[in-house]
């Protein structure tokens, strides 16, 4: 008994150093409030802990701590972690897409004066390097006039058929040093 008193005594009294010191380096601030609450509450723990083993002497707050730890964390909460990861995940990348979209818009109109543009973006997010990745830029350009309606080809079997001319070209290799991405990934097309 005397030995527990002993260590009861120590671990109150190295438990109160250890919060001076702690206190003393904090700044004041708003952390400075939370870290006494928790601290606190330590202190509450160590001191309660041998009044609790005198009543029930199979007390151990490790156990309880870890049961409660358990009954916080289940699969319900772990699924709607999972959830909250996804779907934020998909806003993290739509927003990505509309932010490049408009820096995109920008660039095009400072740089070669076109407005009225179609853009098109498409990007993921790489677990494995923990970045984003453009798939793809589709630009539809439109020069501001009424044109007159071109001749039309149908191709069967080309997917996707790129007009060149030098605009394009320039657009392309512009975007591509922007934005540090290739080039084939680029897509220039007329409205």
């Amino acid at each position: 008994m005397i030995d527990l008193l002993k260590e009861w005594i120590i671990n109150i009294a190295s438990l109160v150093l250890f919060i001076t010191a702690v206190e003393m380096l904090l700044p004041d601030n708003s952390l400075k409030k939370y870290s006494k609450f928790v601290l606190g509450l330590i202190l509450m723990t160590v001191l309660i802990n041998p009044i609790i083993k005198i009543f029930n002497r199979n007390f151990n707050i490790s156990v309880y701590s870890q049961n409660i730890s358990r009954s916080i964390y289940d699969e319900d909460t772990a699924k709607s972690i999972e959830k909250y990861k996804e779907e934020s995940l998909k806003n993290t990348i739509n927003n990505f897409e509309n932010n490049l979209t408009q820096i995109i818009g920008e660039k095009l109109k400072e740089e070669f004066n076109l407005s009225n543009n179609k853009l098109e973006v498409k990007a993921e997010y790489v677990t494995q390097e923990s970045k984003f990745e453009i798939k793809y830029i589709k630009v539809g350009i439109n020069s501001g006039k009424v044109q007159k309606v071109e001749k039309v080809k149908v191709n069967i079997g080309e997917k996707n058929i790129e007009e060149k001319d030098k605009l394009h070209d320039d657009i392309k290799s512009y975007l591509s040093k922007e934005l540090k991405v290739q080039e084939k990934i680029i897509t220039i097309y007329k409205l």
